[in-house]
């Protein structure tokens, strides 16, 4: 609301808006193949290397989350805890994501397997990986427009 409106002529998705969905939907896929591929390296069974991968779509879109509430500024300027709906949907996502992950009915349904504790430091560095490439990203555009 501190803003002003946006131009009624201008297009919903703007040429920076489409690039940061790309370098988002290339970093998500970057850290699913790495992260499945590690799975892979180190023994684990294909159902529990795509179960890895997609969490750490789970993930990285959630860590994506708190970043995306502003094109430009950093979450530490918008605060943690301005939106506490937020807290709510992700709490909702990680109920969900670990119902996925590990209730039997669930890997019978998809075709997973649960995922052992020693991936979770792996899945959760995707995710941080994500959200501090987004930060520089933001970073480097403001730098570039002040400039």
């Amino acid at each position: 609301m501190e803003r002003p409106p946006r131009d009624p002529h201008e297009a919903i998705l703007t040429r920076a808006l489409v690039l940061r969905i790309l370098f988002v939907s290339g970093l998500l896929c970057a850290a699913a193949f790495g992260v499945f591929s590690w799975m892979d390296l180190r023994g684990a069974s294909e159902a529990e290397s795509r179960t890895a991968a997609v969490a750490v779509f789970v993930v990285g879109e959630t860590f994506y989350l708190f970043s995306c509430r502003s094109l430009t500024r950093s979450t530490s300027s918008i605060g943690l805890w301005s939106n506490p709906w937020i807290w709510l949907g992700v709490g909702t996502m990680i109920v969900l994501q670990l119902l996925f992950t590990y209730a039997p009915t669930m890997n019978r349904l998809f075709h997973t397997q649960p995922v052992s504790l020693e991936a979770w430091p792996a899945i959760l560095g995707g995710g941080l990986g994500i959200y501090f490439a987004v930060g520089v990203e933001k970073w480097l555009r403001r730098r570039w427009s002040a400039a």
